[in-house]
């Protein structure tokens, strides 16, 4: 009898003794608050090619930079569930086209400087879509709209440069002008 009661004991004290579970809370979803935003004016006013330039100028044999056009053309016509794509997407393009070869009417460091100033507003729309900063959002999306407008005035005004031709016959001018040796200010 007494092995029973110190067996009775023991499985006594040893359920007594069992830990008491904490009811498990259902945890709280933090909602993050949809992108929204504004359709920014400059997406509106997207400078265009006309298709006579683009010949002229073959900038349809210039495939990075085609790809990247059409890509801004549609993220203009902007859904907001999808804009996180559409700037991953531009980002990588603008890396491409940074990596490319450039024609050589257009490999001219404006051109270049131009394209790394629309990629940072790429980057910096990205942050702020993904840091759900829909006011700056806004902002920054306007902004990368103006800067890929610029982007497009300056490829037409370095296209018309290439295309104007000095008149030789009416100025002076030497075939190579280092301005180390003859300062262009000199008289000599």
């Amino acid at each position: 009898m007494l092995r029973f009661l110190s067996v009775l004991l023991l499985l006594i004290s040893f359920f007594s003794c069992k830990e008491n579970k904490a009811e498990i809370q259902p945890s709280t979803k933090i909602v993050l608050e949809p992108l929204t935003f504004d359709r920014p004016k400059a997406s509106r006013q997207l400078v265009e090619f006309s298709p006579e330039f683009i010949e002229e100028n073959q900038i349809n044999q210039w495939s990075e930079f085609n790809k990247f056009m059409e890509e801004m053309e549609d993220m203009s016509q902007l859904n907001p569930e999808g804009i996180m794509t559409f700037l991953s997407e531009l980002l990588k393009l603008t890396t491409a086209l940074l990596k490319a070869p450039f024609p050589d009417n257009f490999d001219k460091l404006p051109i270049y400087g131009r394209i790394k100033v629309v990629q940072t507003q790429i980057i910096k729309c990205h942050f702020y879509a993904s840091n759900q900063q829909n006011e700056k959002l806004n902002q920054a999306l306007d902004e990368l709209y103006s800067e890929y407008n610029i982007l497009m005035k300056r490829i037409i005004s370095v296209a018309e440069d290439n295309q104007i031709q000095l008149d030789s016959s009416a100025i002076d001018l030497p075939t190579s002008q280092d301005s180390k040796i003859n300062p262009a200010s000199s008289n000599k």
